[in-house]
């Protein structure tokens, strides 16, 4: 391959890695909101039970310590 070839590789190359790094952030943001949706929607859900039972607020930090200790975050599907 001449010079012309070589410069003409690595040229494309920086594109692709250029491109993959752009898809890659957009990614990062996506996932972020997601999660972000997820958190929202999870402390909906805590307020509306603590809400239809003001009793479960005094059990719910023992049930959350509990569920942290047996439950493998990762395990869920």
């Amino acid at each position: 391959m001449n010079n012309i070839e070589l410069e003409e590789q690595l040229r494309l190359l920086q594109q692709e890695l250029i491109q993959v790094g752009e898809i890659a952030e957009e990614l990062k943001r996506d996932h972020r909101a997601e999660i972000d949706a997820l958190r929202l929607e999870v402390e909906v859900l805590r307020q509306c039970l603590m809400r239809m039972h003001p009793d479960m607020a005094a059990q719910y930090e023992e049930l959350r310590a509990e569920v942290i200790r047996q439950v493998d975050p990762e395990a869920i599907s």
